[in-house]
């Protein structure tokens, strides 16, 4: 019986692996099949790059040859030529390439931590939970609820609170993402999660989420309501 920790090995070798227990297993695992998904996204953002540096130095080779062979003053303004073509060249390329999406990131995210949502009425120890909210400057109120789980995770190049917090629909994921902007709440449901993006001006936006067989899911945007009101920044 194929387990988290060798699938994730297996697939990491080859992303393509079309072994029938590995293919299993993603099927039945929420958390396994969001791993691969995000595999293959880097992949192909990693293609993409290659074909880019490919196509580059294609279209800016002539032009590179003619300012060597162009003399005096006229060989730096074809030279500057070159360079602002290869400016426009990896700008084109690199805006036309689909950009994922902040949702499917938060998602993705999950799949690296499926210990975190268990149901449980253990706290995190205070001072560890603080250590997580400080670095990000806020806290939480008193009746924030039962904070299980707090971890600093790296999250689009940034160190981000990850909570979950037990409620009476079961465990929600709180994602405190003060570098990224949204202009307005976004809700999404994505690879069995449910959840809401909603912003928080002056502190970034704030990512709620659980999971889709949750008892009470569809309840994801009152509980962010929730979520955000025991929030108290402290800068």
């Amino acid at each position: 019986m194929t387990d988290h920790a060798h699938y994730r090995s297996a697939i990491m070798a080859d992303p393509h692996d079309a072994d029938p227990e590995l293919l299993a297993h993603r099927e039945s695992c929420a958390e396994c099949r969001a791993f691969t998904e995000q595999l293959l996204r880097f992949e192909a953002r990693l293609e993409r790059a290659l074909l880019v540096d490919i196509s580059l130095k294609t279209a800016v080779l002539p032009f590179a040859r003619l300012a060597e062979a162009t003399p005096g003053p006229r060989r730096w303004m074809a030279m500057a030529a070159s360079l602002l073509l290869a400016l426009v060249i990896t700008a084109g390329v690199w805006l036309t390439l689909p950009q994922r999406g902040l949702a499917a990131d938060v998602v993705a995210h999950m799949a690296g931590e499926p210990d975190a949502w268990r149901v449980t009425d253990v706290l995190v120890p205070e001072a560890e939970l603080n250590a997580v909210l400080e670095q990000s400057k806020l806290r939480l109120k008193p009746d924030a609820g039962v904070v299980s789980y707090a971890s600093s995770c790296d999250f689009r190049g940034h160190k981000v609170p990850h909570l979950v917090v037990q409620t009476q629909s079961g465990p929600v994921t709180v994602m405190v993402l003060v570098h990224e902007a949204v202009r307005n709440p976004k809700q999404f449901d994505e690879q069995g999660y449910r959840g809401t993006i909603v912003p928080v001006p002056g502190h970034g936006s704030i990512a709620v989420l659980m999971r889709d067989l949750s008892p009470g899911s569809g309840d994801v945007e009152r509980i962010a309501a929730r979520v955000e009101d025991s929030i108290v920044w402290t800068r």
